[in-house]
């Protein structure tokens, strides 16, 4: 398969010469160096064509004679006769997307050898309508249905896209939409008196699909197994990890040309920053502390916000403090947080809000944010590549093999984008050095 491609380029890289000599030449008379020249290039390309085409021919053959003589195990094979049977997997979403997975990965990451695999097991429509061999760097695009299942799993498990924000597609990659700056102007008018001039001034908001891309390394062990159990495990991990990875960029992202500009950092640039990101009161104490939340509804409510909708979001430090804080009788303060709920409205904890911020690393960080005019563009859908041989980081930075490890790789591209549609709808406080035992 890295044959064929490095021919295709060859290939391409040939035909730019060609073209480039034709264009230099333009409408003189062609020299007997510049014919020799183009004589040499055609010979080249038919060389690589012809070659092109005996690896695409065996590539088919290899493909033909892939299919297993036995099914996987644990999946019973069609019988004789008969039509295809429904798959063998019980219809949950996202182990469809998981099937997907495990049998290129099966395949060695082949195309058509995977589409053979699914085949014989029974999963005929696995693959249906998908053009294999069209996919980039050895991958393929999930097919929409597939990748909505995977994604609406995502989108729960995500702070950000759990809030409920608005979601809107990307089909081109970009989106621009008006951003509301104030309201209409309405008036009481008497008989015969003009109306006030009524309309809505509006700002804009622009989004460009951002791509996510994460790798995840699977046991071939696991692989190797066929079942329901292993379907769940490869699909909770794509789940988790890529749920964790988009809030951190969600929440907190810095905005570049790559990444996403995150709900605490939307307000730069504009008057809002005077007005909602809002440092906590010093010394605090319970009063401070509930004057302090109560300040970031404030910033809410006076842009016409309805605070009743917003959602708190919060580190595990931060969240623990409020659980655990008690006046002075000893009662607690905010017993709704054993229930996910703070001053009448839901809290989201996430350790994607670090505990670690300001000078002396101590700092954390309380959102506040009204999903309502939270806006989140997704483009595409999930793009999906395998392999038995490239290296990746773990997670304390160490270079692994996959191939020694006996693992596969699985890479998992999404894209999209946030932004929001009425900036006043999230407010901050930051500097929050409330801890347990402070």
């Amino acid at each position: 398969m890295d044959k064929i491609l490095e021919l295709k380029a060859r290939r391409a890289g040939i035909h730019d010469e060609m073209d480039e000599l034709i264009a230099s030449i333009g409408d003189e008379e062609w020299t007997e160096e510049q014919t020799a020249k183009f004589e040499e290039l055609k010979a080249d390309d038919d060389k690589v064509a012809a070659e092109l085409a005996r690896l695409e021919d065996l590539e088919r053959r290899r493909a033909s004679a892939a299919t297993p003589a036995q099914p996987l195990p644990g999946v019973t094979p069609p019988a004789q006769g008969q039509g295809e049977p429904a798959p063998a997997q019980p219809k949950e979403p996202g182990l469809t997307f998981a099937r997907m997975v495990r049998t290129i990965a099966a395949a060695g990451g082949n195309g058509y050898v995977a589409q053979q695999i699914a085949e014989a097991n029974g999963d005929s429509a696995l693959f249906a309508n998908q053009n294999m061999s069209n996919g980039t760097a050895g991958g393929f695009l999930v097919p929409e249905d597939v990748s909505q299942e995977v994604i609406e799993l995502l989108r729960p498990a995500s702070v950000v896209t759990s809030m409920g924000p608005r979601i809107v597609p990307m089909p081109n990659g970009n989106m621009t939409t008006n951003r509301r700056a104030s309201g209409a102007n309405f008036a009481y008018t008497g008989e015969q008196q003009d109306a006030p001039a009524t309309g809505y001034t509006f700002g804009q908001v622009k989004l460009s699909a951002k791509k996510l891309t994460g790798i995840i390394p699977i046991s071939n062990d696991l692989l190797r197994t066929s079942s329901t159990a292993v379907d769940r495990m490869i699909r909770d991990d794509a789940v988790a990890d890529g749920a964790q990875i988009q809030d951190r960029y969600f929440l907190r992202g810095g905005g570049t040309e790559y990444a996403p500009k995150g709900l605490r950092y939307q307000h730069q640039g504009t008057a809002y920053v005077s007005t909602h990101v809002l440092p906590m009161t010093a010394s605090p104490d319970l009063q401070r502390v509930d004057n302090d939340l109560g300040r970031l509804e404030l910033a809410l409510a006076n842009n016409n916000v309805v605070v009743t909708g917003a959602h708190w979001i919060m580190s595990p430090r931060t969240a623990m403090y409020l659980t655990n804080l008690r006046d002075g009788n000893g009662n607690k303060v905010y017993p709704e947080m054993a229930s996910g709920q703070l001053r009448m409205k839901p809290v989201h904890v996430t350790t994607e809000i670090p505990d670690n911020l300001g000078s002396g690393g101590d700092e954390s960080e309380i959102m506040l944010a009204h999903p309502g005019h939270i806006l989140v563009g997704e483009h595409m859908g999930i793009q999906l590549a395998m392999s038995t041989e490239a290296a990746y980081k773990d997670a304390n930075g160490q270079m692994q093999a996959a191939f020694s490890r006996d693992e596969t790789l699985m890479r998992m591209i999404m894209q999209h984008d946030i932004g929001l549609r009425h900036l006043p709808a999230v407010s901050i406080l930051t500097g929050v050095t409330w801890a347990p035992g402070s």
